[in-house]
């Protein structure tokens, strides 16, 4: 969304600084110069300005004149205004602030800089307005984003709150499986997927909207002069624009809440907290499915990005289902386990397709990296309640039954058996089929290998069992 700003400054110098500065540090906006205060509330409203950069000492009507003058007038009163001022006096940063000034900053004398005909002082000059403009503007907007921040938004809040702006509607939006994606991808996804929330709600929204980001994953937006069912259509048209956008293959998903204030009577502060309230019972109801959704997603891309992990997992989910209905499970407790199978190494979505492809014997360095995928899987089931228990399935699943597994050494019987279960099957597909550094081993090494490393890596109980039952195998050699 394009963002219209007017500098207010008698000297043409100090205006062209700004106006540079402006353009080197922000995007998307139109930049209006007003060399007086004279009939600026008027230039104010035709250029629809969203922010104001006043001077604070010039001849014809100085910065405290026009301060008054925007206070007194409904159509320009909640326009932002940053005074600047090459006096130092803080006397008159004081009088403007109380005037109604959002913020200031100290501008150096240009002119002076220029007649000097010193390059570069010149160059500190502009430096030095640079760095002034930068801290005024990320004191109300978000780094990341570029959106308003709380700081604004808490202020807005109250500027908008007249009888003129009535109906007021508040909405309020928080990114569902935010945390997912960081713990899946990386914080570097995370802020992409906020980012694009950032722009979708802009192009959503109205130019005189007020957008912010509130907080992690929340952003508010408050619309003056609009209706409750006006704030649904701006939350349908923003949902129908995010669902089209992806981060690593996963949809984007916002959920919302709004309420509307119709009368002064009823207070600003209860109608961001009824829009809140709404936003949070929407979450709930709608986060288990897009929470789903994002796992069913993850697994296929890591199908993608290695089809012999999918095969991989279909097959230890076969061996885990065969287990199961030999030990005599439950056709519920072998569901799970078929499930489990199928979802033991999700985790490894996170690890580079290099590694996870290479041919050659992995470095010290790549094993640690492979050997966070329990935990990595851990993290992402565990986002969804109906996954949890999976979940803990997973992240056991390099346990070993004399404890010198990982991540946590657990041993024997503390391992859930359905984890002691996949272990076993995870092992012998591994040992039975090709891998990118080394060739399938024989059914008879496999074999050993099971019988040896019984009470070792393996449950004695269930490896014992999967040889003689599943294999049809004698367990001891005559």
């Amino acid at each position: 969304m394009t963002r219209n700003i007017m500098i207010i400054d008698d000297s043409p110098l100090d205006r062209t600084f700004i106006r540079k500065v402006l353009e080197m540090r922000l995007n998307d906006i139109n930049v209006f110069e007003a060399q007086d205060g004279l009939n600026i509330t008027d230039k104010l409203v035709s250029n629809k300005i969203h922010l104001c950069i006043l001077d604070i000492m010039m001849p014809l009507k100085d910065g405290f004149q026009v301060l008054l003058e925007m206070k007194q007038d409904p159509a320009v009163v909640d326009i932002p205004v940053i005074v600047c001022t090459g006096i130092g006096d803080k006397q008159a940063i004081e009088k403007a602030l109380t005037l109604g000034a959002y913020d200031y900053f100290s501008k150096p004398l240009c002119e002076e800089a220029m007649k000097t005909s010193l390059p570069l002082k010149a160059k500190n000059a502009i430096e030095l307005m640079k760095r002034n403009l930068e801290i005024s503007y990320l004191s109300y907007h978000d780094f990341l984003t570029e959106l308003y921040n709380r700081r604004f938004c808490e202020e807005e809040i109250k500027r908008i709150n007249t009888f003129r702006n009535l109906p007021i509607s508040i909405i309020v939006g928080d990114i569902n499986g935010l945390k997912l994606i960081n713990d899946t991808f990386g914080h570097d996804e995370g802020d992409k997927l906020l980012k694009k929330a950032a722009t979708t709600i802009q192009n959503a929204c109205r130019i005189d909207d007020i957008i912010a980001r509130w907080g992690g994953d929340e952003f508010i937006i408050l619309l003056p002069k609009t209706k409750k069912e006006e704030a649904e259509e701006v939350v349908n048209r923003i949902k129908n624009l995010y669902a089209e956008e992806q981060v690593n293959g996963i949809q984007g998903s916002i959920s919302f809440g709004w309420d509307t204030k119709h009368t002064m009577d009823e207070e600003i502060t209860k109608i961001f907290k009824n829009a809140e309230d709404y936003m949070y019972r929407n979450k709930t109801c709608e986060n288990e499915s897009v929470r789903s959704r994002m796992i069913n997603t993850i697994i296929n891309t890591l199908h993608e990005k290695s089809p012999r992990e999918e095969m991989h997992s279909k097959r230890v989910s076969e061996l885990c289902q065969d287990i199961g209905k030999e030990i005599g499970l439950s056709e519920s407790e072998i569901r799970t386990l078929k499930v489990g199978g199928l979802l033991h190494d999700i985790g490894k979505i996170a690890i580079e397709e290099r590694i996870l492809n290479k041919r050659e014997k992995l470095t010290d360095k790549e094993w640690n990296e492979v050997r966070r995928h329990p935990e990595i899987g851990y993290r992402i089931l565990s986002s969804s309640h109906e996954m949890q228990e999976l979940a803990d399935y997973v992240l056991a699943h390099h346990e070993k039954w004399d404890g010198t597994g990982y991540p946590k050494g657990l041993k024997g019987e503390a391992i859930p058996r359905v984890a002691r279960i996949i272990t076993l099957a995870d092992s012998y597909d591994a040992m039975t089929n090709e891998r990118p550094y080394r060739r399938a081993l024989s059914e008879e090494r496999v074999i050993n290998e099971i019988r040896k490393n019984a009470g070792l890596q393996f449950d004695p109980e269930i490896a014992k069992l999967f040889v003689e039952k599943v294999l049809d195998i004698p367990w001891l050699i005559i």
